[in-house]
């Protein structure tokens, strides 16, 4: 799908900020609908949007309390919230609520345009690819029938344990994990697994599977908490 076939929806109430945002995103060839509140957007879902651009205090309903909402109407839109709060509580409601980012503000704005782009080129469904039980995952595909990615026509070999990681967050995305969890999820094979295994588990499904693994868009760090795959 080309940039002029996306539509993008923005409810930001920050005047400068919306009309900053509309702009670039339309001159970077992408549909833009532009809202003061979630009211205004709630009016208009119905037309086809690609991905939203949200942020979260707004004046009536708040972007968390949206989010919550299009979650319950099964209204699948990929979120970015915008705001300008780093406490982990907004965060942690960020990802229970469905949003696959968030961005703190103020921001930079070029940064923002390459993770929109990012993401739709690697924002793809599990449960796609060849086979049924495969999973495509922004630029590979995991077949764990035969623990191994497939990347640009190259196999990567996964150990048991990378299997199984992968495989919790494939089945929990959207939300963060942690080590403890994947301790306890994983089973007894799995009890003595430490921070410094999964930090280089997440490091290399970054290799196999972002289109920028230095910029990940997919397997993000979420600082002090653990990981969490945005699908």
């Amino acid at each position: 799908m080309s940039r002029r076939n996306k539509h993008i929806a923005i409810v930001e109430d920050d005047d400068n900020i919306r009309e900053l945002l509309a702009e670039n995103l339309r001159h970077s060839g992408y549909q833009v609908s532009a809202y003061f509140t979630a009211e205004q957007f709630e009016r208009k879902r119905d037309l086809g949007y690609n991905m939203l651009l949200l942020d979260i205090m707004l004046p009536g309903k708040s972007g968390i309390a949206l989010l919550k909402e299009m979650q319950e109407n099964d209204l699948q839109i990929p979120v970015i919230l915008l705001t300008a709060s780093e406490h982990e509580a907004h965060i942690n409601a960020a990802f229970d609520s469905g949003a696959i980012d968030y961005i703190i503000k103020p921001f930079n704005l070029k940064h923002l345009l390459q993770k929109i782009e990012n993401l739709f080129l690697q924002f793809k469904a599990p449960g796609t690819g060849e086979n049924k039980s495969d999973y495509l995952i922004g630029a590979g595909r995991f077949e764990p029938e035969l623990s191994l990615v497939v990347r640009e026509s190259k196999e990567h070999k996964l150990t048991p344990a990378e299997v199984q990681t992968l495989q919790y967050f494939i089945q929990n995305p959207n939300r963060i994990i942690s080590r403890q969890e994947l301790q306890a999820g994983l089973g007894d094979e799995n009890s003595n697994m430490s921070s410094r295994n999964l930090d280089n588990y997440i490091l290399k499904f970054r290799k196999l599977f972002e289109n920028n693994p230095k910029d990940p868009v997919l397997f993000v760090t979420i600082p002090r908490k653990g990981y969490a795959l945005k699908r």
